[in-house]
């Protein structure tokens, strides 16, 4: 029974942290935000931020796990055969419209571009699979996967930072519809060139 306790409460500081940390990015930014800053919001002591997390970077990506496993949730819904670039888009926008506040800390322009980072990586993995099951032996002259790739989701995260900026102007299913008008007819012509 202690251990349940005890988790508990580590859940509960690890969260504490997290929310305060995003009430903060939302208020004046990730990059002008300190330890200190982060402590005070949670009326916490400095050794139990650091027993929880390295550095502010290592809380801030504590988030993106969460987001990752929130995520990957929502994809269980579909069969792997519905996977493409834009129900995975689809999947984000309403996660992110379900998520709003964190996605716009975490994403938005005021999280700087940390996070951004791990996402692309993220994506683009699923993004690429996708696409490398669609594409023959492409030769050499063709647009390289990789670069595809890139295109595809940059068009994404430009779009989801937008909309997260502007207050979600536009349901989820919407603004992924524009994602899909934007980027459907490339895709296309590009893999049947392949």
């Amino acid at each position: 029974m202690p251990q349940k306790v005890t988790d508990r409460r580590i859940q509960r500081t690890r969260q504490l942290l997290q929310d305060s940390l995003v009430a903060l990015i939302l208020e004046k930014g990730y990059e002008s935000i300190t330890v200190q800053d982060i402590i005070d919001r949670a009326n916490v002591g400095r050794s139990t931020f650091y027993a929880h997390f390295q550095d502010k970077e290592d809380l801030f990506l504590s988030g993106f796990e969460n987001l990752q496993s929130q995520f990957e949730q929502h994809l269980l819904g579909q069969s792997p055969s519905e996977i493409n670039p834009w129900t995975l888009s689809l999947v984000m926008f309403q996660h992110a419209q379900e998520y709003q506040r964190v996605y716009k800390a975490l994403v938005g322009e005021r999280g700087g571009h940390t996070m951004l980072s791990h996402l692309q990586r993220y994506m683009s993995a699923h993004i690429g699979e996708h696409l490398k099951s669609h594409l023959p032996v492409r030769r050499k002259e063709q647009i390289p996967l990789e670069i595809l790739t890139l295109y595809i989701y940059s068009t994404l995260t430009s779009l989801l930072t937008w909309w997260l900026d502007h207050d979600m102007p536009y349901p989820a299913e919407q603004i992924n519809d524009m994602f899909r008008q934007l980027t459907q007819p490339t895709v296309e012509s590009i893999l049947q060139q392949a």
